[in-house]
Order: C-alpha cells, then structure tokens, then sequence
C-alpha cells in the first residue's frame, strides 16, 4: 500500500531539488524541462500511482495541495485567481482518472 505513495513522492522531491539547483545554476533548458515533468506528475498524480500499482484514490487529497503548490509558482509566486484553475483542473482529471479505471477494470473482468 505505502510503496507507491513513496516511490511517487520520492521522484516528486528528487524532481523538485533539481528544479532548484537548476534554477540556482541558470540552466534555463534544464529547468524547463524539469518544470514540465513535475507539471505533468502533479496534475495526473491519481494516473502515477496507478502506474506504480496503488491506489488511484490516494492521490485525492495530496492533488489539491500540490497543485495549489504548483499553480502559486505559475502565477509568479503571487496570489491570483489562477491558482483556482490549476486546482480545478487537477480535481477534473483525478475524478477523469478514476472514472476511467473504474470502467477500464470492469470491461476487462466482463471480457477477461
């Protein structure tokens, strides 16, 4: 139960000290790319765990922070309307996420 929940937040905060010493070094292609990856981990967190085979569900609450996290360092470090976007967006597609799986599973218990 625990080992993908450590493993995704492991990868989460080796991604996010190398954005850091990327952006301490001005490696701007370096960070860029970073940036996008944790972009993507962050907004399709209930997809990651399910890759690393656990429970999508447990993604539900840590993607409200983390991308309010992420969405406050889009809007430049500022408070703005925009950081809503990026937590509604995030919601939609972990509820997107588990929708999907759920019916995934049951088509292949129907066909398997």
């Amino acid at each position: 139960m625990w080992k993908p929940i450590i493993v995704y937040t492991a990868i989460y905060v080796a991604l996010f000290s190398a954005h850091i010493v990327a952006a301490a070094n001005d490696w701007e292609i370096m960070f860029r790319i970073i940036a996008t990856i944790i972009t993507l981990q962050t907004m399709l967190a209930g997809l990651c765990i399910h890759f690393l085979k656990g429970d999508v569900m447990h993604a539900r609450l840590p993607v409200v922070a983390l991308s309010a996290g992420l969405g406050w360092a889009y809007a430049g470090m500022n408070e703005n309307w925009e950081i809503a976007i990026w937590v509604a967006g995030a919601i939609l597609l972990q509820l997107l996420t588990e929708k999907g799986l759920k019916y995934r599973a049951l088509a292949e218990s129907i066909n398997g």
